[in-house]
């Protein structure tokens, strides 16, 4: 399994900790892929003889330990079927490093982890209230605030997990004549980012869409 930041999943796992700053991705222009803005969402379309391919920004200002949220669009004009898998999609920073992918299995299964692991700490939390007020002298009742917040940790990790199910990517077999849209399954980007190049490949031709990375408070 990737050891990576998982977008979603960070934005909660890391609730209450200070303010990081922010990245903010935007596509850039080419003559081969023109930005358009549809219902204030900007988006790049490229087309081959053979495909069609479209890079939506979803949402393209998080904190920079959130993965920005990227739709990817395919559409087979040809006349043999083709896969869009993770296999199928390069994502490449200015500095020439790969970022990694996530299914949305791969999502889902971070989500599930974290939440296990904020309910256990909870629950022993209350364990321990619980143990030490009946050691007493004079035994305590336990403190009802150790079962609330494990209420709140286990209704934050089925919100948490209910998110992940949203997020990464699915693979398609796209039909001719057939279209497929999927969230990219990007991840928390590698520190210094300035730039990225997102590549789809498929039928045998290739879609080159750039973005610009910036960050700042």
């Amino acid at each position: 399994m990737k050891r990576v930041g998982l977008g979603l999943v960070a934005a909660l796992a890391w609730g209450g900790l200070a303010q990081a700053a922010q990245i903010k991705v935007e596509l850039i222009q080419t003559l081969a892929a023109p930005v358009e803005y549809r219902d204030g969402m900007a988006g790049a379309r490229s087309t081959q003889p053979h495909s069609v391919a479209g890079l939506m920004i979803i949402r393209g200002i998080v904190d920079e330990r959130e993965g920005p949220i990227l739709g990817v669009a395919v559409e087979n004009q040809g006349v043999v079927a083709f896969n869009l898998t993770p296999q199928e999609v390069e994502v490449r920073t200015d500095a020439g490093v790969l970022v990694p992918l996530l299914t949305r299995d791969e999502f889902v299964s971070a989500a599930e982890e974290v939440a296990r692991k904020r309910e256990k700490r909870a629950r022993i939390a209350m364990a321990l209230n619980s143990m030490g007020g009946a050691m007493r002298d004079q035994p305590e009742r336990a403190d009802p605030s150790f079962a609330r917040n494990l209420e709140r940790e286990r209704v934050d990790g089925a919100a948490l997990v209910e998110a992940a199910e949203t997020r990464g990517f699915l693979a398609q077999t796209v039909d001719a004549g057939e279209r497929h849209v999927t969230d990219l399954g990007l991840t928390a980007l590698p520190k210094g980012t300035t730039g990225l190049t997102v590549t789809v490949t498929v039928g045998g031709e290739t879609h080159t869409f750039p973005l610009r990375v910036t960050r700042y408070r």
